[in-house]
């Protein structure tokens, strides 16, 4: 199902970033911030993504949505997400020209449990609005990670290194990928989700998020 629960006004309503944020991790910037530099949260760190782009910062609607999204089947509350992502970022994102749309993994276990993964329901969602091809498999979690909640950002990078590995048959020669999850927080997940796309010859990726926590 690929039609938003909300009405117009209900999702031009959503929340968006009321600062500057840095266009590699759309963390909070100063007013005058320099954009071809990283930001104070990028520079401690190696980010593998080239860039981040979200719908807005995760709080209010927008938070109340995302943690519903993770409780239930997906699917509506994904298209809503779909939307705001084509309809605020879509013409940017295709400027960007990507080759396809890969959602970070959840492990099998945890899905079952689930019965959803949020970052593939909106990814599939996004790529039937934009017309670009979702390769769901793509990525896979090796292990049922301890979840990132929590964690202090040391840690969430130590949690999450080695979890992904890209599956066979799959050729990323100089793609561009878009990698979609719905909410960041550090960046250590998509930063190492990217780490391994690179290593397999992605040649770009952009981190596409619903929601961007207001601080790391």
């Amino acid at each position: 199902m690929d039609q938003p629960v909300f009405c117009d006004a209900c999702l031009e309503a959503m929340p968006t970033f009321s600062w500057p944020v840095c266009p590699r991790c759309a963390a909070r910037v100063p007013e005058f911030f320099d954009t071809d530099s990283d930001c104070g949260n990028c520079r401690p760190v190696k980010l593998w993504f080239d860039r981040t782009m979200a719908v807005g910062e995760y709080e209010g609607r927008l938070r109340d949505l995302l943690l519903r999204m993770k409780q239930e089947k997906s699917q509506v509350l994904a298209a809503t997400f779909a939307r705001l992502l084509a309809d605020r970022l879509g013409e940017s994102l295709m400027a960007l020209k990507p080759d396809v749309i890969v959602p970070i993994p959840m492990h099998s276990w945890r899905r079952l449990v689930r019965r959803t993964n949020p970052a593939e329901a909106v990814a599939e969602a996004l790529g039937r609005r934009l017309g670009l091809p979702t390769a769901r498999a793509l990525l896979k979690q090796r292990r049922n990670m301890r979840p990132q909640l929590g964690l202090t950002r040391p840690g969430r990078i130590r949690n999450v290194h080695g979890q992904f590995v890209v599956a066979a048959g799959y050729s990323l020669e100089s793609a561009h990928v878009l990698l979609v999850d719905d909410i960041m927080t550090t960046g250590a997940t998509c930063s190492e989700a990217a780490r391994v796309l690179k290593h397999k010859g992605a040649g770009q990726v952009t981190a596409l998020v619903v929601g961007r926590t207001s601080s790391s």
